[in-house]
């Protein structure tokens, strides 16, 4: 079954922080879409990011930050963890003593072989529901349907 379930109670941010500059990189060829978890536990989009771009941000060590890859629904990580939490500006000054945007590097979740293809196959569905009509033996079609409901749970706690 593909990965990237999020198992939180309440994600939030916390009231009190000190602030941070950031700067994400996407180093994979996908759009995926920035969010920042507001104190209702929304998310709130932020951005997009395309391939090879970047985005600076302005935020607080304790203010979450989620990235989903926008045709699939899936989450993508940092530093292998599905909800992204900033470190204190001070931890990314220079050897010239100025402060810098710490780096947050954007990559796929690590996924077997099997939950690749499932994921490749998904993501060239137009309708992401036709995968129940395909001629496709039941171990695929579970697998398809587990990244739907990836996708639909992914979809639905951006709205």
């Amino acid at each position: 079954m593909p990965s990237s379930i999020l198992r939180v109670s309440r994600l939030q941010p916390i009231q009190l922080g000190s602030p941070t500059l950031l700067c994400s990189y996407l180093y994979i060829s996908l759009t995926v879409d920035v969010y920042w978890v507001n104190y209702s536990s929304k998310f709130v989009h932020y951005s997009a990011l395309e391939p090879a771009a970047q985005v600076p941000v302005n935020t607080y060590v304790t203010h979450p930050w989620v990235f989903i890859d926008r045709f699939t629904g899936e989450r993508m990580l940092v530093k292998s963890k599905p909800v992204y939490m900033p470190e204190p500006w001070y931890t990314n000054i220079n050897t010239d003593g100025k402060l810098a945007r710490i780096e947050v590097r954007i990559h796929f979740p690590l996924r077997s072989l099997k939950d690749v293809c499932a994921w490749k196959i998904f993501s060239t569905l137009r309708d992401k529901q036709s995968f129940i009509d395909l001629e496709l033996p039941r171990v695929l079609v579970d697998d398809l349907r587990a990244c739907y409901n990836l996708f639909l749970m992914n979809n639905k706690l951006v709205k």
